[in-house]
């Protein structure tokens, strides 16, 4: 099998290329490093915090981690390691992170914004939004919808092969450079064999797509539309794409198995489906915001268009009910070497954001975090 081939199928079994996760399955060493925090060890959460903390820590892959709780709207922040291993400068609430797919909630309420606009019907045939013909996007009559591409069932794949055929191709950077054109014809050279809108699968070419589509009934550029529809009206200042300017101190680097820097990714000719860097500040009030549907197009995003409340997706947001019977919106990162969750529980008026600068697995901290955060909301 060819060296590069070799790379990319164990890049998809780990989840690397932007996934929902990581390696499963595998045996975790244990970290002997001791790692400071910024945790007064105060309350009942600070102490279940630390805890739970302190067991993702013990992955020996660890170097940094920032988290963000809302409990009943009121925010705690708390910052462990290093923003690089080995420089003992801890991470704080503004400390910049890559934030991966994270980024897809934003771009699924940009979606929700424009269907109120009037600017994109959810129920069209995308190829109304895109020119040139594209006779291969239809199976046995079924074409797909606007809406699949924020559920991830529209069959478009996960990665078009042109992206690794680059001659250019970094493996630590595999979508540098990677631009509209090549998504094109990417999504040319594609073959549906299923039918669209009926099974889920994750597709970061799919909200790609969604991106250019946004960026052209806008007639802008998707990082200016966020900012004006989202960002401004939000408060959120630090959240970003561009990092020149930005002091080397407020950045978290990213970390490789070996906890060695690894290269921020550049995905800034596509955007829409992970460029974002932000911080644990800026995702607390986004948190916040969904809450409390501060937007339209947040509510509207939040509306299920795939499975069930009980285990379905909205505009972008994975949904899930707890066992207690509260919603949850949630939607997760990854890059090279950066790992990130974000739920929001506007039941409880309640959430959580994790940054990490590594690929430590922060699974089981998810679920503790969660269940930590509806046992004090429910206090």
């Amino acid at each position: 099998m060819p060296v590069i081939k070799k790379k990319l199928i164990g890049f998809l079994i780990c989840g690397f290329l932007l996934s929902f996760s990581i390696c499963y399955g595998q045996e975790v060493k244990k970290s002997t490093l001791q790692f400071t925090g910024d945790n007064p060890l105060r309350t009942a959460l600070d102490s279940a915090i630390d805890q739970s903390v302190r067991q993702y820590l013990q992955d020996k892959r660890a170097v940094g981690i920032s988290i963000g709780v809302l409990v009943n709207n009121k925010a705690s922040f708390y910052n462990y390691g290093e923003t690089k291993a080995g420089n003992k400068k801890l991470p704080g609430k503004n400390t910049l992170y890559e934030i991966g797919s994270i980024t897809k909630a934003f771009t699924g309420i940009l979606l929700a914004g424009a269907v109120l606009d009037q600017k994109i019907d959810p129920e069209n045939d995308i190829r109304e939004y895109l020119e040139g013909d594209y006779p291969n996007l239809e199976y046995n009559g079924a074409s797909i919808l606007v809406k699949d591409l924020a559920n991830h069932t529209s069959t478009i794949t996960r990665i078009f092969p042109n992206m690794w055929e680059r001659p250019e191709y970094d493996s630590l950077n595999p979508l540098k450079g990677y631009d509209r054109t090549l998504l094109y014809e990417g999504l040319h050279a594609m073959k549906m064999d299923t039918f669209p809108g009926r099974v889920s699968s994750y597709s970061n070419m799919a909200v790609a797509l969604l991106g250019t589509i946004l960026e052209d009934v806008y007639e802008q550029p998707w990082f200016q539309l966020l900012s004006e529809e989202i960002l401004e009206p939000l408060q959120m200042k630090e959240t970003r794409i561009d990092l020149r300017g930005s002091p080397d101190a407020v950045i978290a680097l990213p970390h490789n198995d070996q906890r060695e820097p690894c290269p921020l990714w550049d995905i800034s000719r596509l955007p829409a489906m992970g460029a974002l860097r932000s911080t644990t500040s800026d995702l607390i009030r986004f948190i916040q915001a969904n809450n409390d549907d501060e937007l339209p197009a947040i509510a509207l995003s939040h509306q299920t268009t795939y499975g069930t409340i009980r285990e379905g997706l909205g505009f972008n947001w994975f949904i899930h009910t707890t066992p207690e019977g509260y919603q949850v919106f949630e939607h997760g990162g990854g890059t090279g070497g950066s790992r990130s969750s974000l739920e929001c529980l506007p039941g409880l008026r309640s959430g959580f954001v994790i940054l990490t600068n590594s690929l430590a697995n922060r699974k089981e901290l998810e679920k503790q975090l969660e269940s930590i955060v509806i046992k004090l909301a429910r206090n």
